[in-house]
């Protein structure tokens, strides 16, 4: 599922990240993974949840960050992703933590619609630049 989520990643990377966390190896971008499953216990979700120095936007510091939520396009629709936004949220309250942070691509409708109907306000719009040093 991640390499859905990140199609451009390396997929062996990603099993190899996968492997290593649930191994309990800690990452450097992964605090905690909620999963969520279907009727036959077969996984169709997942939401990687880190903890940040600061989130834009946030007010508290540090902040957990979503930084993936997936679930797959034929469980959309069926509470699956609010589920594991709700299970995250718990994580951060459980662990002291009063406000969460997430982002998504300018282009990306669905996700945006989907933070709105958990709840999250939109608090700035940003376009990032790169310059590589030779």
């Amino acid at each position: 599922m991640r390499s859905r989520l990140w199609p451009d990643a390396d997929p062996e990377e990603l099993a190899t990240e996968s492997r290593r966390f649930a191994e309990g190896h800690a990452l450097p971008n992964v605090t905690a993974v909620f999963l969520a499953e279907d009727e036959a216990s077969i996984p169709i979700g997942f939401l990687e949840l880190s903890v940040r120095a600061f989130a834009d936007g946030c007010d508290s510091m540090p902040v957990p960050f979503i930084e993936g939520w997936y679930v797959d396009a034929a469980a959309r629709g069926r509470g699956k992703g609010a589920a594991l936004m709700r299970a995250a949220e718990e994580w951060a309250r459980a662990n002291g933590f009063v406000e969460i942070a997430s982002d998504t691509e300018a282009g990306n409708e669905a996700s945006r619609r989907a933070h709105a109907a958990c709840g999250f306000t939109e608090v700035e719009h940003a376009i990032r630049f790169r310059k590589a040093l030779a």
